[in-house]
């Protein structure tokens, strides 16, 4: 079941990063980072970290922004 509220994970590093993708299995997600490279990369597919394949990173239930101003949409 896949549920309305938006969530928003702050950090998009070793842990913030499962964890949205995660999150983005039920819930509309947000991936927040203040890095601009690490939010262009992820956005482009590419994780630095190499925990995640460039499908698994482009979601259409998970968004990246490092505009704190993203945040006002999050539950």
């Amino acid at each position: 079941m896949y549920h309305e509220n938006k969530i928003c994970i702050i950090g998009q590093g070793y842990v913030g990063l499962p964890l949205a993708n995660e999150f983005s299995k039920k819930f509309k997600t947000l991936g927040f980072d203040i890095n601009k490279k690490r939010i262009n990369d992820l956005k482009n597919g590419k994780d630095k970290n190499l925990q995640f394949k460039s499908k698994e990173i482009i979601s259409k239930k998970i968004n990246y922004s490092n505009r704190e101003t993203a945040l006002i949409d999050t539950d």
